[in-house]
């Protein structure tokens, strides 16, 4: 007996349908490429680790004192990466970048 085959028109259809399934999952956050990320870029001015050793002397605060400021929220923390709005370099980071990193950097907030 010879396999069933599926009309090209509904494979077509089958698989866009899996991609919008997909599709919040590609565009989750993810904590582990904004670390990466923010070791990339952002490690020249900020201390990016969980738990420096000590503060950097750049005088920009560290990403866990950005994690536990009081009211930060993830819209504050991409606001701060505009660098029309702040003294941040340009980057041009994409928006799922930016959502990588935001999570990564609340990530760091301290355990209550």
């Amino acid at each position: 007996m010879l396999p069933h085959r599926m009309p090209p028109g509904r494979i077509v259809a089958a698989l866009n349908g899996a991609l919008l399934l997909l599709s919040p999952l590609a565009s989750a956050q993810d904590i582990g490429r904004g670390e990466r990320l923010a070791r990339t870029w952002c490690a020249n001015c900020h201390v990016v680790d969980r738990n420096p050793a000590e503060a950097g002397a750049t005088g920009v605060p560290t990403f866990p004192a950005l994690a536990a400021k009081p009211g930060q929220t993830s819209e504050k923390l991409r606001a701060a990466m505009n660098p029309r709005h702040s003294r941040m370099p340009d980057l041009q980071l994409s928006k799922q970048q930016q959502d990588d990193l935001v999570a990564y950097i609340l990530s760091l907030r301290p355990k209550r």
